[in-house]
């Protein structure tokens, strides 16, 4: 996604470094010029102070975004989420985090496939956008811990670069 709307920015180097980062984190701009996280408002200085920036720039970028349709659409129904790879093995669950090769294609429904046949459900995918993350992973959580049989089958599915379990 961020390759679609990042032209928008090219002229504004710290501009487009703050909309990336309301993008990646899931942080909403609304109509009344504020930055949202869910219900919870985040001010500019926080925003500015996490990113090295002037606040009135990051005001700026959302005044931008407010006057741009397509950035508006976007941005304003942002909502940021629960990832669980962190905490998923402290509740029981599974965590698998799969570096593809670049640009692979279905490796999402391989993977899926494989560990259906083993019974196991998936609870949370955290696919990250190759365009926002440098080193883009899948994050499978699932409900019980994978096998270690499992593992190495997953491993060896064509398009898997690495992976690894927390």
């Amino acid at each position: 996604m961020w390759g679609k709307i990042e032209h928008y920015f090219d002229e504004y180097p710290v501009r487009k470094q703050i909309a990336k980062t309301l993008l990646k984190y899931g942080l909403r701009v609304s109509d009344d010029m504020k930055i949202k996280a869910g219900d919870i408002e985040v001010p500019y200085t926080k925003i500015a102070k996490a990113l090295d920036v002037d606040r009135r720039v990051v005001k700026e970028t959302v005044g931008m975004i407010l006057k741009i349709p397509e950035l508006k659409e976007i941005y304003t129904n942002l909502e940021p989420t629960v990832h669980m790879k962190y905490v998923g093995r402290h509740v029981g669950y599974g965590v698998i985090e799969i570096e593809p090769e670049p640009r692979a294609i279905g490796i999402l429904a391989k993977i899926a496939q494989k560990i259906a046949e083993r019974d196991i459900n998936i609870v949370q995918v955290v696919a990250e956008d190759p365009e926002l993350y440098p080193e883009a992973t899948l994050t499978i959580i699932t409900e019980k811990p994978i096998p270690g049989d499992l593992i190495n089958e997953l491993s060896k599915l064509e398009g898997v670069k690495r992976i690894s379990i927390y």
